[in-house]
């Protein structure tokens, strides 16, 4: 009779952890992007679940470099975050940024922007958030002492 009682204890421990493993992989799933795309005007991102990203770049005002080893981004080494305010920018997995031409994109189209601090922020070991680039005179240069 005891080992009734230990499966109707584990039992739901075991049903709750496959609920919340199948949970993560269909995040994963819906998370996926499908289309990457970057040109003279900006950047487009589209996931699989039809959700998009999109900014131009006249309107990012910091870009920063994400590495991560686990969660969402672990499986492409993080992400690079081309933020235009708080709501509002485009996720790149860092495994894209070459096929895509991104990095050289930032260089041509944001002003003032460092490749060797970009560099730096991509060598650097998972875990890190790292702001690459600030766009000149805005508020969050003024207030970091930039």
């Amino acid at each position: 009779m005891s080992w009734v009682a230990i499966v109707l204890v584990v039992a739901p421990f075991a049903a709750i952890a496959a609920i919340s493993r199948n949970e993560r992989r269909r995040s994963a799933l819906r998370s996926e992007t499908i289309e990457l795309r970057a040109d003279e005007l900006g950047v487009r991102r589209v996931l699989a679940d039809g959700r998009e990203e999109q900014v131009d770049w006249g309107e990012v005002n910091e870009v920063e470099v994400v590495r991560a080893s686990r969660g969402a981004h672990a499986a492409y080494g993080g992400v690079l975050v081309l933020r235009a305010t708080e709501t509002r920018g485009c996720l790149i997995p860092l495994d894209r940024l070459d096929e895509t031409g991104i990095r050289d994109a930032l260089v041509r189209m944001l002003p003032g922007f460092d490749r060797a601090a970009f560099d730096a922020a991509l060598r650097k070991p998972p875990p890190s958030r790292t702001s690459c680039w600030v766009r000149p005179g805005t508020r969050d240069e003024v207030s970091s002492g930039a």
